[in-house]
């Protein structure tokens, strides 16, 4: 019996080992918002889109090319991969993460957060919402997917401004 290397077994998304932004783009992905095929905006672009520098970006594509989601260009652009490529397994949400991302997204929705337009902490929506941070922490990945929020790294999660919240971009024609 041949052993499966490290490379080409599917390896199963982790948020230590991937980060927000490349689950992000990955939820995304998986919905069909960037189906394959899809060219994705250029580095600078996607990173305003998503609320996050442009190194953060760059370390969530170079993730998900080296599990094969993303295709990388000569010219240094992203395109998405068939799912049939892919070295990784979507994580599903468990747990209380979907009910807590239905209640953010319609206090999001009614503007609940406007006057700052920052949400409590992982820490302190599990509290309120009595689940565990990585449950929260999954319901924040979904509602940033969606576009409604952003997850900037080391600080609380912010809402998109109106003019900032349109669905991801299909990428240039050329």
């Amino acid at each position: 019996m041949r052993a499966i290397s490290a490379t080409t077994a599917p390896r199963k998304a982790s948020t230590a080992w991937l980060g927000d932004t490349a689950h992000v783009l990955l939820r995304q992905i998986a919905r069909g918002d960037r189906p394959p095929g899809h060219r994705l905006p250029r580095p600078v672009d996607l990173a305003r889109e998503l609320g996050v520098s442009e190194i953060v970006l760059r370390a969530a594509l170079d993730a998900l090319t080296k599990v094969r989601v993303l295709k990388r260009s000569r010219a240094a652009r992203h395109t998405v991969a068939p799912a049939g490529d892919w070295c990784i397994t979507l994580p599903v949400p468990r747990g209380k993460a979907m009910p807590i991302a239905r209640r953010l997204r319609a206090e999001v929705r009614a503007g609940d957060y406007d006057e700052s337009g920052e949400l409590p902490t992982p820490r302190l929506l599990a509290s309120r919402y009595g689940a565990t941070v990585a449950e929260t922490q999954a319901a924040l990945r979904e509602l940033a997917a969606e576009g409604l929020i952003t997850l900037p790294p080391h600080r609380s999660p912010q809402v998109r401004k109106e003019a900032d919240s349109s669905p991801p971009s299909t990428g240039d024609p050329s």
